[in-house]
């Protein structure tokens, strides 16, 4: 590859990540732009540093513990985490850490390899362009996260759905995870809870059962506040019985928290299948009807649309 070429492609990278506004799909487009002449050759692992452990960024915008020990170990141990930049090399891994921090309280770290000893790693391009990615990642996170919840906002949902349904070759490629079950949910009698305590246990309330569902779901599943004390759950790769199951724990989850306050808290729910050949606004409308069909009937349940269909409970949209 020509000096000319390899700098326009270079370029290239930067500006294609310019244009990137899901903080999701960012990744994705990140690691594809990343010294694309090295192909499959390349391993990358990206890394954020939250409080005192490292996590690992994977699909959907989620976080893992769950990675190699001596990862760990490297991240905890030979990053500072006063430093804004780092960059070196670890011999028993075979590999490059990166490490940057674009503001006070975020900091990134990639772990990058290439299988192939012909290939060279441009240090200062992967540095450039690692740092661009962070500093793109905090912007877009704050317009896709729920100030209050720090679950993702509407306009998350909005762009997650459509990319679901529109665009599931393309993700299906770069994402394992498939969608299962669409799922609704709200606090019951929230109304009630502002008027009785005051508007910040309200608020308190919202943001406790956003820590439950952060919880009680994997780190997979997408988790939404809607809008109000309104939730909803894109819930991948699951059967029908544990979906069920799923569901019903985390109601009395809920059900059982110590609250602050001495009244119970409940939700209701109810959860559809994720069919793709409906549009967005048929799913939100099948799981409405069924999460109206469970605050209809006692509150504080979990109701399917198709089985309520079937038991000829509502009728079919």
């Amino acid at each position: 590859m020509s000096a000319e070429v390899s700098i326009a492609c270079k370029y290239e990278s930067f500006n294609t990540l310019i244009k990137i506004n899901d903080p999701e799909l960012l990744l994705e487009v990140f690691l594809s732009q990343l010294i694309p002449e090295y192909g499959s050759n390349i391993q990358v692992e990206i890394f954020e540093r939250k409080g005192a452990e490292w996590q690992k960024n994977i699909v959907n915008g989620c976080s893992s513990s769950d990675f190699d020990e001596d990862r760990q170990f490297i991240l905890l141990h030979k990053i500072d985490p006063d430093k804004t930049k780092t960059w070196f090399y670890q011999p028993s891994q075979n590999g490059w850490y990166c490490a940057y921090k674009p503001l006070s309280s975020r900091q990134y770290a990639m772990f990058i390899s290439i299988d192939s000893p012909d290939n060279i790693i441009d240090e200062d391009y992967i540095q450039l362009l690692f740092g661009f990615y962070c500093h793109q990642l905090c912007s877009l996170e704050g317009t896709y996260r729920d100030n209050q919840t720090g679950l993702y906002n509407r306009k998350a949902f909005d762009l997650r759905m459509d990319s679901l349904l529109h665009n599931h070759n393309m993700s299906r490629r770069n994402n394992p995870c498939n969608p299962s079950f669409f799922v609704m949910l709200d606090i019951d009698n929230f109304k009630d809870i502002n008027d009785t305590y005051g508007h910040l246990y309200g608020d308190e309330v919202l943001t406790i059962i956003a820590k439950l569902m952060n919880d009680s779901f994997r780190e997979y599943d997408l988790l939404f506040r809607y809008g109000g004390e309104e939730f909803s759950v894109v819930l991948m790769d699951i059967d029908d019985e544990i979906c069920k199951q799923v569901l019903n724990r985390f109601r009395l989850k809920v059900e059982n928290y110590d609250y602050p306050k001495p009244d119970k808290v409940t939700i209701s729910l109810g959860y559809t299948n994720f069919n793709r050949e409906l549009t967005v606004g048929q799913l939100i409308d099948q799981a409405d009807r069924a999460l109206y069909f469970s605050k209809e009937n006692g509150r504080n349940a979990t109701h399917k649309y198709q089985d309520l269909v079937k038991q000829k409970s509502i009728s079919a949209i």
